[in-house]
């Protein structure tokens, strides 16, 4: 049973137990530019384990894929890959064990092992070099990106990380008041970045506070000093437009977290967001997980 809430403030403690937990998950992205559609899903199985807290307080996580993998729009695993698939699976196995530091919220603070990613690329991209000698300038940004100055940035604003890692806990709810936070959604249109505030709020809940949905929405951050308009007036203006014609970018991101605060766990989870000008463009992305081992 359901019931609108009351303007009690309520507040989700974070489960603590050292244990691992499995999950699924999938990222989808579709991209409709005039005729053209391109689309891309990835599946996940990975394991969660906590590690209790380091010395400066912050939580210790790992996650390791057991299982990654390509899916075609109907959901059915792509067993013949194309050369571009061969080598978006290769380069992704950098991600397979990631060390991390989260905030009691439950937010990602810090990738911890780095130097391990690192030297996983290097073999990693000695074998793609050898089978692909054409990928130079790919290998030349990943080297770029997994420097030290820049790999914490591209971890913390990856669209599935910052999406899992809900920072939703210890927060105060008060009724259906929402609680506001930045966020970047990374490579939004083509490789530019769009600052977003997001917000959250409980919507339903049932009377024992058992069963929690907190859903989200967002809008582009237009006052943020990584707001670009000239890059997004520029990327706008390579679409075929037609001489005097106006065209707006709309913006749709819904999500929602299905938590079971007696566990202090999130069961399931759910973002879908869209940047599109009409009948130009349109990019939408899905991502989903889901706690196997609910019990």
């Amino acid at each position: 049973m359901q019931r609108t809430l009351s303007h009690i403030v309520q507040t989700i403690k974070l489960n603590g137990e050292r244990v691992t937990r499995a999950y699924t998950a999938e990222i989808c992205t579709e991209i409709n530019q005039g005729k053209q559609t391109i689309y891309n899903a990835t599946g996940l199985e990975f394991d969660v384990t906590y590690y209790g807290r380091n010395t400066e307080g912050f939580l210790q996580y790992r996650i390791e894929v057991s299982k990654r993998f390509l899916l075609t729009k109907k959901y059915r695993v792509i067993k013949k890959l194309n050369k571009a698939q061969q080598i978006a699976l290769r380069v992704a196995a950098i991600n397979d064990v990631l060390e991390m530091q989260v905030s009691k919220n439950f937010k990602l603070i810090k990738i911890t092992n780095t130097s391990e990613i690192r030297k996983k690329w290097q073999d990693i991209k000695h074998d793609l070099l050898e089978d692909f000698p054409d990928l130079d300038k790919m290998v030349d940004d990943f080297d770029w990106q997994l420097r030290e100055e820049n790999i914490q940035r591209l971890f913390l604003e990856d669209n599935f990380y910052s999406f899992f890692f809900s920072d939703l806990f210890y927060h105060e709810y008060e009724g259906k008041k929402p609680l506001s936070a930045k966020k970047t959604i990374a490579n939004a249109l083509g490789n530019i970045n769009i600052p977003m505030i997001e917000q959250k709020k409980i919507s339903k809940q049932n009377i024992s506070f058992t069963d929690v949905t907190i859903t989200t929405q967002a809008e582009i951050d237009t006052e943020h000093p990584q707001f670009s308009l000239p890059k997004l007036n520029m990327f706008l203006g390579q679409l075929p437009t037609k001489e005097g014609s106006q065209h707006q970018l709309h913006v749709d991101y819904k999500g929602l977290y299905k938590i079971t605060p007696q566990r202090g766990l999130v069961t399931q989870g759910k973002l879908k967001y869209a940047f599109e000008v009409k009948d130009l463009y349109k990019k939408e992305t899905t991502i989903t997980f889901n706690l196997e081992d609910n019990e």
